[in-house]
């Protein structure tokens, strides 16, 4: 083999490789994008189900409020039946400071059973707020998917760069003769004619 059929076929070689080496880029760009969507759908998956969690621990809470509350309400009720019915028994007349007894026990049952909505209400919103926390995070996990897809300016990037690493060096090649061209004509000044 020639000297210039050696340097034609190691030229042609470095061309055909830039390109490859270009392909391939685009095809780990494609690769990463799949992954991406492939993680941003499975973190939506997650959020979603933690919203739907949060919401149905939200109801549980209301849902044990109300009856503790009514179970406090019970109670108070027959606090006060065995306070009256002790005070009927001991023949006192219900009036006065009898009433002031009972008054008493009915509200500080009120505000036992009013405090048990209260802390299930707080409990409930809380849980609430979560699943508000976790449907933003399905949000943004479902924008990172439609994001994530392969896009055109990297692909288009990577096609420039990879166009203008093969035209360089067919250039360079060509200059030094590789191809037909004339050797030692418009060479550039940077570097080795075979600098790969």
């Amino acid at each position: 083999m020639s000297g210039v059929a050696t340097s034609t076929i190691l030229a042609g070689a470095s061309l055909g490789l830039t390109a490859l080496g270009t392909v391939m880029q685009i095809g780990g760009q494609q690769q990463q994008a799949q992954s991406n969507q492939g993680l941003y759908a499975y973190q939506a998956a997650v959020a979603r189900n933690n919203q739907t969690q949060a919401n149905n621990l939200a109801v549980d809470a209301e849902t044990r409020g109300n009856a503790e509350e009514l179970r406090q309400r019970r109670k108070t009720a027959l606090i006060m039946g065995t306070q009256q019915a002790a005070l009927a028994a001991q023949g006192t007349d219900l009036e006065g400071s009898p009433t002031d007894i009972l008054g008493d026990t009915a509200a500080t049952g009120e505000l036992d059973a009013l405090t048990i909505r209260s802390n299930a209400a707080r409990e409930a919103w809380g849980y609430r707020t979560k699943g508000v926390e976790y449907g933003n995070e399905v949000a943004l996990a479902n924008a990172r998917v439609g994001m994530s897809g392969l896009s055109a300016f990297g692909v288009g990037a990577s096609l420039i760069g990879g166009a203008g690493a093969v035209a360089d060096k067919w250039y360079r090649f060509n200059k030094a003769g590789a191809f037909g061209g004339k050797a030692g004509v418009d060479t550039p000044t940077y570097g080795s004619e075979f600098d790969i």
